[in-house]
């Protein structure tokens, strides 16, 4: 079975390192941490959510990556 990880660098914040049971989770994982730090909620459309999600990691020093692993790897 495979698990999902969920890192997040955002420049003055702490790491983020999550594993999800499902990419979806993780995906909702990663709105919420956006929609958290930007204090709004993101668009119901899911492409503009997309978007909205790419322009607040379009800066210097501050990217995030979600990947499937082995569930034995961590």
């Amino acid at each position: 079975m495979t698990k999902y990880v969920l890192f997040i660098r955002d420049h003055g914040a702490k790491d983020v390192l999550d594993f999800h049971p499902s990419e979806m989770s993780a995906k909702k994982a990663l709105a919420a941490y956006v929609t958290k730090k930007t204090g709004r909620d993101l668009p119901s459309d899911p492409e503009a959510a997309v978007e909205e999600i790419a322009n607040y990691f379009d800066r210097d020093k501050t990217f995030y990556a979600i990947a499937g692993v082995p569930a034995g790897a961590h």
